[in-house]
């Protein structure tokens, strides 16, 4: 099959470092979640943090070429009274050293791909909850390490930050919001080796209505997420400003920067918000180069599927076609002409024979995604 991209660019499908799935587990809402998110680029889902694990697993063996494909950290660690188990009743908490060996056991059974930990006493959002004490954290830390398993940690305050670091994890669920990042603490995070999901679209979400309302966005918008789009958050100025103003330093010293959208939270959704996080990134200093590479390359590589995130002989052909050239306007990734999954079409072009797709005439062949 032969595509005329002409006026267009091809570029790799997306990866988002930071969704949630449906809370409600149920097959109808996994399954409306991942086609959606492909209809609209995004062609790689890291989930961080479930409610059902095998809710995840049945939805990650689908490997339908209408969906995205899944990865998942599984129910994230934290202690009792701690952020996520006020939200929710499910979580196993850790009361000790001893909880974590059979904790990490359980993800591992489970079909983790990676682990989360959540260090956090609320206090960024004005509560008061416990936190993960040190040990704890570094203990959680050790044992996924020793069964070869990524480590990310929820920080949202500078000093659970350092803690996180401190307990060698991998990368940040998101950038800590407490306070201003200073050039000195962005360095301290490049020489901790550590990457950082940006997450800048939740922290926007006063946004989602306008994005909800585009109209290259809006006809792929499941009904079920349109309110969550359409709902924000108030009181965010401070996580607004904290967060854009953290990109430049981070890009200056080096730290990988990974965009996520932390959808399905209020004022974001599956896919859709994807590109509000990439519009946000490059309105923190990015180049849109340095955006795109930010929803591809790096979240391939740093989570180590070495098999998509750029296009290349021999990976994945995870692809999205989009009119215009997204390295001069970023909003042209909202133009997408043709999504494919695998070589195997997922919007906009009947499947290829043999799942090989040939596209022809895209403005320079592809943008170039430093690996």
């Amino acid at each position: 099959m032969v595509v005329d991209g002409a006026g267009g660019m091809l570029l790799p499908g997306f990866i988002d470092a930071h969704v949630h799935t449906p809370d409600q587990g149920t097959r109808d809402e996994g399954i409306s979640a991942l086609r959606q998110a492909l209809q609209l680029g995004v062609t790689t889902m890291l989930c961080m943090g479930c409610r059902y694990p095998d809710f995840v697993a049945h939805l990650k063996a689908l490997q339908q070429p209408d969906l995205a494909d899944l990865r998942s950290a599984g129910i994230a660690a934290s202690v009792e009274g701690s952020h996520p188990t006020q939200l929710f009743d499910y979580y196993p908490t850790l009361n000790g050293v001893e909880d974590v060996a059979p904790f990490v056991h359980t993800r591992v059974s489970e079909g983790s791909d990676y682990l989360k930990i959540v260090i956090e006493d609320s206090s960024v959002i004005g509560k008061s909850t416990p936190f993960l004490p040190p040990e704890v954290s570094a203990a959680v830390t050790a044992k996924a390490h020793s069964h070869g398993l990524l480590v990310v940690a929820h920080a949202q305050s500078r000093r659970f930050v350092a803690q996180a670091i401190e307990s060698g994890v991998d990368g940040l669920a998101h950038q800590y919001v407490d306070q201003p990042l200073t050039p000195e603490f962005a360095r301290f995070l490049k020489s901790a080796g550590v990457f950082v999901v940006m997450t800048l679209a939740v922290y926007h979400s006063h946004e989602g209505v306008e994005l909800a309302n585009d109209p290259r966005v809006r006809p792929h918008i499941d009904s079920r997420w349109m309110d969550i789009l359409c709902s924000s958050v108030g009181g965010q100025e401070q996580f607004q400003e904290y967060g854009l103003a953290a990109v430049r330093p981070l890009r200056d010293a080096g730290v990988p920067i990974l965009a996520g959208s932390d959808a399905n939270n209020p004022g974001t959704t599956y896919g859709a918000s994807l590109h509000h996080e990439l519009d946000l990134l490059v309105r923190g200093g990015l180049t849109r180069t340095e955006a795109l590479t930010a929803a591809t390359a790096a979240p391939a590589k740093h989570f180590r599927l070495p098999d998509r995130g750029r296009i290349a002989p021999g990976l994945r052909a995870d692809l999205i076609l989009v009119e215009g050239d997204p390295t001069v306007d970023i909003d042209a990734t909202k133009s997408i002409a043709r999504v494919w999954r695998s070589g195997v079409a997922g919007r906009g072009a009947a499947p290829a024979a043999g799942g090989d797709v040939l596209i022809q005439r895209a403005l320079d062949v592809g943008v170039s995604i430093p690996p």
